[in-house]
């Protein structure tokens, strides 16, 4: 019977083949290997095989990637994500700059003087020309809304701090060393812990929108609330959030920094902001006296 083709086939793969090396004078073998078409196509796929896992071993364990041209290495991406979160905070700061000096502006009318002029030079940091406007007929009308007892402008209609308080939770289990007016205050409070483990946490759900390192080696975490509130946690040892995490009233994002020779815990710095604005964060949160 003859054979059909799958059966010359694999009579064709497995034939042996002679591999030798001969004495070129007098042609005697001096080495030789018996060897098949599957053998040599087996052998081919193992060497490919060890290759590749030669190559990603290299790849998982060395820092062979780093030489390779346009491959980011960890330091350079820690450093373009400092870089966004540097022009995001930078961002921030002059959006609070614009609303600080617009409520200033309103202040001056309100109170019959006339607003500062905002310096128009681009610097890292809010600055003012104190040049005063001339008052116009605009803030005359401006100053008459805000007097009247009814419309939507009316100051009649400006919310009691009072009724406001303690709408959130505290970011810890303290007491108050320093207060939002006090003369060397830049916009928070300081708060004492008086828990064990020093935990830090968010006063309302939101997002974590930055975490920044300090140059003190500090972590300092922002986190954008609804209705325009900001919260900013300083002084922190470790951060326990990642930006661009949804956060839930309560939840520990930190932990607070310790001195490595006392071991005593740093005191919180708390910063609260409503539309651009720093707000006293004692009007919005019940701490323990």
């Amino acid at each position: 019977m003859e054979p059909n083709f799958f059966q010359r086939l694999w009579a064709h793969l497995t034939d042996k083949r002679q591999l030798s090396m001969r004495d070129r004078s007098s042609d005697e073998p001096h080495w030789k290997m018996n060897i098949t078409p599957i053998g040599v196509v087996s052998g081919i796929a193992a060497l490919v095989i060890m290759l590749f896992v030669l190559l990603m071993l290299l790849m998982a364990y060395t820092p062979i990637l780093e030489i390779l041209p346009g491959y980011k290495t960890r330091a350079e991406a820690m450093h373009d994500e400092l870089v966004e979160n540097i022009m995001h905070i930078d961002s921030m700061e002059r959006l609070m700059g614009r609303m600080l000096e617009y409520n200033d502006a309103v202040t001056k009318i309100i109170n019959g003087t006339t607003p500062t002029l905002h310096s128009t030079i681009l610097t890292d940091s809010v600055k003012y020309d104190m040049t005063t406007v001339l008052p116009t007929r605009a803030d005359s009308l401006l100053r008459s809304i805000l007097e009247r007892t009814d419309g939507v402008y009316s100051l009649d209609n400006t919310l009691d701090p009072s009724a406001v308080s303690a709408m959130f939770s505290a970011p810890l289990h303290g007491n108050v060393t320093r207060n939002f007016d006090a003369p060397d205050s830049s916009y928070d409070i300081i708060v004492a812990s008086l828990d064990a483990d020093h935990s830090v946490m968010a006063i309302e759900s939101g997002t974590v929108v930055g975490i920044v390192q300090g140059s003190m080696g500090n972590t300092s975490i922002i986190i954008q609330h609804s209705s325009g509130y900001v919260s900013v946690y300083k002084h922190l040892g470790e951060a326990l959030v990642r930006k661009g995490q949804m956060v839930q009233s309560g939840a520990v994002i930190g932990r607070l920094a310790q001195d490595e020779e006392s071991g005593r815990p740093s005191d919180l710095g708390f910063e609260l902001w409503r539309n651009g604005t720093a707000v006293d964060p004692e009007r919005y949160i019940l701490f323990k006296n």
